[in-house]
């Protein structure tokens, strides 16, 4: 018992922050991020694989992910749009920056449908800049393999985003008529 707890507070004392970030780059939500990062902790306190991982910044990098793409699904699923009545009036670089935010949480949203193992590597090159040799380092498998993965999820999430794209504008027209 002694053990898991040393292994998890020198993880927390050494990985703790850019563990934070990670997950503030996936929820986008930075009031969250200090109660994920909690449930991160007591998730990897009761996992017995934790335990008998052989790097364990990998192990809760990994279960990071998995945690903000969760949180994601279920916000997803709890989000209830509202409109806002409100006619301010809003310039140019805020209305450029609420695009940009609009369409990465709609490709963080379709990052969710991808397999596990390739949002992994989605997020470890793109959203943490990691080489693929420091990715392969992390989850044991070959720099050409995770390159052939992340070229196959990439393609995936461009037709995930075009049919999401195309669906919208149908539901559009649809409504305007």
């Amino acid at each position: 018992m002694r053990n898991k707890q040393k292994k998890i507070l020198e993880l927390f004392e050494k990985s703790g922050p850019q563990l934070y970030r990670l997950l503030g780059k996936l929820t986008l939500n930075q009031d969250e991020v200090g109660d994920l990062l909690q449930e991160l902790f007591l998730r990897l306190w009761k996992s017995k694989s934790f335990e008998k991982a052989n790097d364990s910044f990998s192990y809760a990098y990994r279960a990071a992910i998995n945690l903000a793409f969760e949180w994601r699904r279920n916000r997803r699923l709890s989000f209830q749009s509202i409109e806002n009545d409100c006619e301010a009036q809003i310039d140019s670089s805020a209305l450029g920056k609420m695009i940009a935010g609009e369409e990465l949480q709609k490709v963080l949203d379709a990052t969710m449908q991808l397999s596990e193992l390739s949002r992994d590597v989605v997020v470890m090159h793109y959203i943490e800049q990691e080489s693929y040799e420091e990715i392969s380092k992390r989850l044991g498998k070959k720099p050409q393999y995770l390159r052939a993965l992340n070229a196959k999820a990439i393609a995936s999430l461009r037709e995930l985003l075009a049919s999401n794209e195309n669906s919208e504008v149908d539901t559009n027209s649809v409504t305007k008529r």
